[in-house]
């Protein structure tokens, strides 16, 4: 089999749904990574029926696939980290818990996605349950939006007060760290905290309406740049960049809500070769 001497990119997994309109989950993944120089994999935990519109209807993975296609996936490339977003149900949080427990030094983005923006559920409560219980202990962070952060601490959570104290309680579950999105404040707001540091994030709100896919994208950017070998909040501040700018350039595909544009750096690529200076001919 032929190699060839190319520097290798570091190679991500996300372990998440499948959204056909390309906004969010595994469509999302992958296009953060290759935006971040990574090469993408994926396992599907489920396939939705999904526009921009919304989702409205949710067919779990069987979990014995999920199992084997991990295996398959872990045994072959050398996997520099991972995102985990929808799973779904109870069975395929388990199937993921066995997978980080296999593999306890691989660096975990866990986005708990529980419903879409238009009320699907996307983990039922037993799903919930385990994630709360089986899988905030071991990943590197966790980065609930504030509807998330709510279900997982049974507090009310609505202004940065809140955010902080949802993030100490999830820590108090077991996290390692926690980043509450608070993308649908006054500022667009997120509160990152460890053991030992804590931190506010701001920006100001860039296209408002166009957010169809934030939080996958900002957990596999996280993902990407830990793969990158960068430290937790040098991936967290970048990734909250990279989202920033996927919102500003983003554009509507189709009627509903507006998915990010993640691959707005190959497109500003793209355009200052187009309009490069010719190189002049030489004569001999």
């Amino acid at each position: 089999m032929n190699h060839t001497n190319n520097s290798p990119a570091p190679v991500v997994l996300s372990v998440a749904g499948f959204d056909p309109s390309g906004g969010a989950g595994i469509a999302a993944d992958l296009k953060t990574f290759a935006a971040h120089n990574c090469y993408g994999v994926a396992a599907i935990t489920a396939l939705t029926v999904q526009n921009t519109r919304g989702a409205s209807k949710v067919k779990a993975v069987d979990p014995g696939v999920l199992k084997e296609s991990l295996r398959a996936l872990l045994d072959d490339a050398n996997i520099k980290a991972v995102k985990i977003g929808m799973l779904a149900n109870r069975a395929n949080v388990e199937v993921v818990r066995e997978m980080l427990a296999a593999n306890p030094a691989l660096p975990a983005v866990l986005d708990p996605v529980m419903r879409s923006a238009t009320g699907t559920e996307l983990l039922d409560a037993e799903g919930i349950e385990a994630l709360r219980s089986s899988l905030l202990s071991r990943v590197t962070v966790v980065t609930p939006n504030l509807a998330e952060a709510a279900a997982l601490t049974s507090l009310k959570v609505e202004n940065v007060e809140s955010m902080k104290a949802a993030a100490a309680k999830i820590l108090e579950l077991g996290a390692k760290a926690v980043v509450v999105t608070g993308g649908h404040l006054e500022k667009a707001t997120d509160v990152y905290l460890t053991a030992t540091e804590g931190e506010t994030f701001v920006a100001d709100h860039v296209k408002p309406d166009n957010t169809h896919g934030t939080g996958c994208t900002f957990s596999s950017a996280i993902a990407a740049n830990l793969a990158l070998g960068r430290q937790l909040r040098d991936a967290v501040m970048l990734a909250k960049a990279y989202v920033t700018e996927a919102i500003r350039k983003s554009y509507a595909v189709g009627p509903g809500r507006v998915p990010l544009n993640h691959l707005y750096r190959m497109q500003q690529s793209q355009r200052a070769i187009e309009h490069a200076p010719a190189v002049p001919e030489t004569v001999s």
